[in-house]
């Protein structure tokens, strides 16, 4: 997990670093807990998905759904990149936000 400079502060979540040692629930926590205190900032946040080939819901329910019922989607679509994603994973994941929206 580091930060970079790029027109602003980025933070980069290395998800497969999040997973190592910890159930699919505990990761999602793990993340969540990473970008909360700099939810009040203009940090953005990569979840750099490298090396991972499947997160379910059990991880987004933890993180990207907690953020979406305390922040807004908006505050999820604005601040939150992935790095590394498939296809198939981007496309599940617009699903996942718009379903959790709602």
């Amino acid at each position: 997990m580091g930060r970079e400079e790029e027109e602003g502060l980025i933070m980069i979540i290395v998800i497969k670093e999040a997973l190592d040692g910890r159930s699919f629930p505990e990761a999602g926590d793990y993340v969540y807990n990473l970008m909360l205190p700099f939810a009040d900032t203009d940090e953005e946040f990569v979840l750099d998905l490298q090396g991972v080939s499947d997160l379910p819901s059990l991880f987004f329910n933890m993180c990207l759904r907690r953020l979406v019922d305390d922040r807004g989607v908006e505050f999820v679509k604005s601040r939150v990149r992935f790095k590394n994603i498939s296809k198939s994973q981007a496309a599940w994941l617009v699903d996942y936000v718009e379903k959790v929206s709602r």
